[in-house]
């Protein structure tokens, strides 16, 4: 059968004769960037494809001289815009094949339906063949209608490793996958991370994260911090990633220099702060509130006031005295009351603004006191100052407790680290406790009320309500805490207590309202527990005790001796003096081993006993 070229040679029709036909099937218009796209192409690389073509006819049968285009409609387009861009004329011949025989529908409807569409990946080959062929990614964008980044993204795809490139062809992964596989050139990489991914990671996200586990992200804190610019200036690389429209995605390859850039802008500041008359300054470049809340703060005293300051208090008062009277007797008339109510108030605000001023730290406290030196999530600085070690905190409080600044000796038994790890515990286990026992998360809490309202060893401050919350970070104390059953058990109440909270705090208020009290208190005990901190590094007892008594805290539920969170940690003799007080007595062989396997042998006898270290031990032990 013959083929239309054969039917209908090809033609050459001025561009000034071809019409839009009106039994086109395409009702969508092409889009702007799509007749741009095709103009660049046909400028240069010719045109691919005939246009084809039916006579125009007027009523009476008779040919026009123009053409009706049934297909190839888009190629028109392209070519006026050729013919505004100045690259042709009106008149330049357009090669179409006239075709009066068939269903014009029918071609029309075959050219814009019954065709395949090339494989994305087939185009990301093609483009790089041509980049290695000579041509500069701005002739190729410029040849295809596309711009620089869209020729540099799809060349970033094609050099994909092949074996994805074919999973891709295949259907058995996404575009995501390469894009993300793209964040490196290293073929090697890229299939050690995949085969060493489960298949549930291998998505998108799980293949970006691994192939930049090592590197930051360049939005991240401490990046913003140093800034980009400065690093780069010092050597460091950058990944970019070209698949994301964000000015600030990437990665910072080095992250050992980054963060030597981050301390040495951060040790410049805690020098200052050195120089400002703090005792100690330490820098924490990733402080968290569970960690500012291990610091207690310096207390504020009033000082005495200067004789300006005493004589303007005098006068203050004075007025404030005569303005009451005046309010009293003009009680019943709102008028002359409303101007006498706004002076007393802007008095009253005077006379605390001098007695704010006359607030300062304690000069005590502030001798020893010190600042932390950090980052905060926005990549600027967080100065926080006027902080007391819990060391020295405690010091303060026995003080004022007892009359008495010296601390009373008590037998060392264990190193200050183990002592802190298993006071951890203890208090981990104790907020688990108290976070399920409401009344007596309320004892503490009246407790803490009763503290700042009615003693002068607490100073709470002026404004309403402040009662201050720091949650306690025990994570830093050990691994083992982290993975004890009581962090297990106070994170299973968070999450639950997170399912059930408002999303936004501005309605908690009336949420609690609508509340039972049961569940109410419940909340109050877990907020409480998560407050507590009874870590020491002194053998001494605890602050805790008696909350931890009142709770029925008993720590054979939560902790038991073993080699690596006790055992291992303590000298031969103590394991002996354990296994003897669990009623577990030692034989004369086990002094001839070694402190490794003593410790494994010793908690395979303790295990079961409920023995626990002295300082771990409570009334139900």
């Amino acid at each position: 059968m013959a083929s239309r070229n054969q039917e209908h040679p090809q033609q050459l029709i001025p561009l000034n004769r071809l019409k839009k036909s009106p039994r086109n099937v395409r009702q969508v218009p092409h889009t702007k960037a799509h007749i741009e796209a095709l103009a660049s192409s046909i400028d240069a690389q010719g045109q691919i494809q005939n246009l084809v073509v039916e006579t125009e006819k007027n009523e009476d049968g008779k040919p026009t001289g123009s053409y009706l285009v049934n297909v190839g409609e888009g190629r028109r387009l392209a070519s006026l815009l050729r013919v505004k861009r100045k690259q042709i004329k009106a008149t330049d011949p357009i090669r179409c094949i006239v075709d009066d025989t068939h269903d014009a529908q029918a071609l029309s409807l075959a050219e814009n339906d019954i065709r395949a569409n090339m494989h994305p990946a087939d185009q990301f080959d093609a483009f790089k063949r041509l980049i290695d062929s000579g041509l500069s990614a701005e002739t190729v964008s410029a040849q295809f209608g596309v711009s620089p980044l869209v020729v540099t993204r799809r060349l970033k795809l094609a050099n994909v490793a092949p074996e994805f490139l074919g999973l891709y062809r295949k259907g058995k992964i996404d575009l995501e996958h390469l894009m993300a596989l793209a964040v490196t050139d290293d073929h090697d990489r890229q299939r050690k991370v995949w085969e060493s991914l489960p298949q549930y990671r291998r998505t998108p996200d799980g293949l970006r994260e691994a192939l930049t586990e090592n590197e930051i992200p360049a939005h991240a804190a401490v990046v913003k911090f140093v800034g980009l610019k400065q690093y780069e200036k010092a050597g460091g690389a950058v990944r970019r990633d070209l698949f994301s429209d964000q000015h600030d995605d990437g990665y910072v390859v080095d992250s050992e220099l980054l963060w030597k850039l981050a301390t040495q802008k951060l040790e410049r500041r805690a020098a200052k702060l050195k120089e400002e008359g703090w005792a100690w300054v330490e820098i924490m470049p990733e402080l968290d509130y569970s960690a500012l809340s291990t610091f207690a703060r310096v207390r504020s005293i009033s000082r005495e006031a200067t004789e300006d300051e005493r004589t303007e208090l005098d006068r203050l008062n004075e007025q404030l005295a005569e303005i009451h009277k005046q309010i009293e007797d003009a009680v019943e008339d709102e008028d002359h009351a409303e101007p006498l109510l706004q002076q007393e108030e802007e008095i009253s605000g005077k006379v605390a603004a001098i007695e704010d001023d006359m607030r300062v730290h304690d000069p005590a406290q502030r001798a020893v006191a010190g600042a932390i030196v950090s980052i905060d999530r926005s990549g600027d600085w967080r100065i926080e100052t006027g902080l007391l070690r819990s060391e020295d905190a405690r010091k303060f409080q026995r003080a004022e407790r007892d009359g008495s600044k010296a601390t009373p000796d008590v037998p060392r038994l264990h190193s200050a680290a183990l002592v802190r790890r298993l006071t951890a515990h203890r208090t981990l286990a104790l907020c688990a406790t108290v976070a399920q026992r409401p009344d007596v998360a309320l004892l503490a809490l009246a407790h803490r009320l009763a503290v700042v309202t009615f003693y002068d060893g607490d100073y709470a401050g002026r404004n309403a309500v402040q009662i201050e919350l720091r949650r306690t970070n025990l994570d830093q104390y050990g691994a083992d805490v982290a993975d004890s059953k009581a962090h297990r058990a106070m994170a299973e109440l968070a999450e639950g207590w997170r399912t059930r909270l408002p999303s936004d705090s501005a309605t908690l208020f009336d949420w609690l309202a609508q509340q039972p009290q049961v569940d109410v208190l419940s909340l109050c005990a877990y907020c409480v527990a998560t407050t507590l901190n009874g870590v020491s590094a002194d053998e001494s007892g605890s602050g805790l005790d008696a909350l931890g008594n009142a709770a029925g805290l008993d720590m054979r539920q939560w902790w038991s001796p073993t080699a690596d969170s006790y055992l291992k940690s303590v000298p031969k003799a103590h394991i002996f003096e354990a296994l003897a007080e669990a009623g577990a007595t030692p034989s004369g062989a086990l002094e001839k081993l070694k402190k490794g396997d003593l410790a494994l042998l010793a908690e395979q006898r303790l295990a079961g006993t409920g023995w626990l270290p002295a300082v771990l031990r409570g009334t139900a032990v």
